[in-house]
């Protein structure tokens, strides 16, 4: 048996430089700045607030215009002498194509397009031409990025002004939307008012060199079997969806049956021609979060208005708003991840971050700094995910790196995480028992959307209490490949952990969480089963695991690839008397979690490969974990790892 690196790609760190000073924001939501208009002296002395904010193009600069750079042609190929190379013709066609994917949404006025060229010799920067180039630096380490540069406060632009400190006029009293006012090459605004976070400069980089570059290919990327290689459109795409102000996205499997994620998940596995080509098409929380912020049909001139072929926002899309509370902190809870599922398949829709937040500026260096006090920087826990008409489950899961860390999301997932609150487990909104201590964690209230009826909103969730016993450390490696079907794991609980949990009292047993993965992105990690149920262990490690008589059991469990999965039971509070009473009477030494792999092959996805689990080989190793490779009839002691097993508790509702 073999651990295994999946074979993805970051495609690049999408970096917001505000104006004048640079800062680095690595993010479905939007791609956030901040804002010092107010100048609100923040609790550092010396220093204001930052409030947090999306960055977004104004409607006068739509169709956003973008220049090809051409001083690469043919395309360089990091795996020279490998053929083809991509002309720069080729690569001018893809772009526009992936451009028109976004363009092409009918409920969204975002309009960006290829309409000039740019000689630049060097690297992209702040000029006011928005550049399409693969000229990067030697340290660049992503596939593709899509740096912006914009307001950090309210600003009135007067004819003449020179932004960018070129000697060259930015702002032109004889125009009403952004062009080409003098002929020169770049992109003059018309004069007026501009608010923070307005898009000044888009660049968007392809990294094609020789150290840590990928060839660009722009046919069919299912023909393309090429780990260092990698669609262009399928890269494009995502770029283009943060250069009009998007962010990452943590959706990554869009149902049981449906491996494929959103466009702006922010990696790709290049291994897998069937996850690039599917990246190439937008997914319902892309079309709904560019609609959101590009909304059609809200003004009665201009990009907003409808035009052949567009349809109105607010037609077509309603609103699930609410507000997230991290019940243990009591506290409004900054960047949890809401999602909303479609109430009867458990298809993914859309998902977004919760919170409205500041950090501290100090204008003496432009350094941005969390700031001490919760409260002052967390202002809410509300939230809004944009949905089409439908019954929606609505939940919440934590920012935790699994299967996206914060950092590549924003400030606000970041600041939730400084404050030490993306640390809850997954659940869903379930009205009327929405407190920090719930009697099913797993159960769903089905949330209503109608466009244009203000019947989704007060939609509050708060964070369980529930606790987890976890015998394992951090995650250093998944597996296993190249093994039979039906390989079965199991982790053991013992009876002593599971008392402790609410000691000489009741427990409730609400269910239990996989660390999962596949290695192909576009497959889904179903597993044969998933167990829990009783065993003992002899004093020489021996493990007995009574798969007969199971406490609870899932056939066909669906994992969440890079995430855990939970598995919640529908009656915890009888699960837990019965395990309680097993316990007291000496009949129940451990609880075990048992996961099994596909009982036949051959497994789906280009790599033939099964679901795999999570595993840690940081100490202390627990000795509790064990793999099966005849169906439970035998099981083999693992001393040199701890399997990523969770088994998730909570008190009764009337005990403190």
């Amino acid at each position: 048996m073999k651990n295994i690196e999946k074979k993805i790609f970051h495609l690049g760190l999408c970096l917001c430089l505000a104006l004048a000073n640079v800062i680095a924001v690595r993010a479905g939501g939007a791609l956030e700045s901040f804002d010092l208009t107010a100048g609100q002296p923040s609790p550092i002395p010396g220093h204001i607030f930052a409030n947090v904010i999306g960055i977004k193009w104004d409607t006068r600069s739509i169709p956003v215009k973008y220049s090809m750079n051409t001083t690469l042609n043919p395309i360089p190929n990091p795996l020279a002498p490998a053929t083809p190379v991509l002309t720069l013709a080729q690569a001018q066609t893809a772009l526009q194509e992936s451009f028109n994917v976004w363009n092409q949404i009918p409920t969204s006025f975002i309009e960006m397009n290829i309409t000039g060229t740019t000689a630049n010799p060097g690297q992209r920067g702040f000029d006011f031409i928005n550049e399409l180039t693969f000229r990067t630096p030697n340290n660049f380490g992503a596939i593709a990025a899509s740096p912006s540069v914009n307001l950090i406060v309210d600003s009135t632009f007067a004819n003449g002004n020179d932004i960018d400190g070129d000697g060259d006029s930015d702002v032109s009293n004889t125009i009403t939307v952004c062009a080409d006012a003098d002929g020169d090459g770049d992109i003059e605004f018309p004069p007026g008012l501009y608010k923070a976070g307005t898009i000044l400069d888009n660049d968007v980089q392809f990294n094609t060199k020789t150290n840590n570059g990928l060839r660009f290919t722009v046919g069919d990327a299912a023909a393309d079997t090429v780990t260092r290689s990698v669609d262009l459109k399928a890269v494009a795409i995502h770029e283009f969806g943060h250069s009009f102000g998007l962010s990452h996205s943590m959706d990554n499997q869009i149902s049981g049956t449906n491996g494929d994620g959103a466009t702006m998940f922010p990696f790709i596995d290049t291994g897998d021609p069937v996850a690039e080509l599917n990246q190439r098409s937008l997914s319902a929380d892309d079309i709904g979060w560019s609609s959101f912020f590009y909304p059609e049909g809200t003004a009665n001139s201009g990009p907003p208005k409808l035009q052949s072929g567009d349809k109105a926002f607010n037609k077509e899309f309603g609103l699930i708003k609410g507000k997230l509370t991290h019940g243990v902190l009591n506290q409004p809870l900054a960047g949890g991840s809401l999602f909303a599922q479609d109430f009867l398949t458990n298809k993914l829709v859309a998902s977004g971050q919760s919170g409205t937040t500041r950090l501290s500026f100090n204008p003496a260096n432009g350094g941005l700094f969390f700031l001490p006090n919760v409260a002052d920087g967390v202002v809410n826990g509300n939230y809004v995910i944009p949905v089409q008409k439908g019954l929606y489950a609505v939940g919440v899961e934590a920012v935790d790196g699994n299967p996206v860390p914060a950092g590549s999301i924003g400030f606000t997932c970041q600041i939730g995480a400084f404050y030490g609150q993306q640390n809850f487990n997954e659940e869903f909104f379930n009205l009327f028992e929405e407190e920090a201590r719930e009697a099913r964690l797993g159960e769903k209230f089905p949330v209503v959307v109608v466009p244009g009826l203000n019947i989704s909103s007060g939609i509050n969730i708060v964070t369980s209490d529930s606790i987890n016993i976890n015998n394992f450390g951090p995650l250093t490696s998944i597996g296993f490949i190249n093994v039979p079907a039906g390989l079965t794991y199991a982790v053991q609980i013992p009876a002593s952990q599971v008392t402790a949990v609410n000691p000489g009292g009741d427990f409730l047993i609400q269910g239990v969480a996989f660390d999962t993965f596949v290695v192909d992105g576009s497959v889904v990690p179903v597993y044969a089963k998933a167990v829990l149920t009783t065993g003992t262990v002899d004093p020489m490690g021996v493990a007995t695991i009574n798969l007969a008589h199971p406490l609870a059991q899932k056939n066909g469990f669906v994992g969440q690839d890079g995430d855990f999965a939970p598995l919640y039971f529908s009656l915890p509070r009888t699960l837990g008397a019965l395990v309680k009473k097993g316990i007291d009477r000496g009949e129940i030494q451990n609880l075990f979690m048992v996961l099994q792999i596909p009982t036949t092959t051959p497994f789906p996805g280009v790599s033939l490969q099964p679901p795999l689990v999570g595993i840690s080989v940081v100490p202390p190793i627990f000795g509790r974990s064990f793999t099966s490779d005849n169906g439970g009839m035998t099981w083999n002691r693992r001393t040199d790892l701890n399997f990523r097993f969770s088994l998730v508790l909570s008190k009764p509702l009337d005990e403190p």
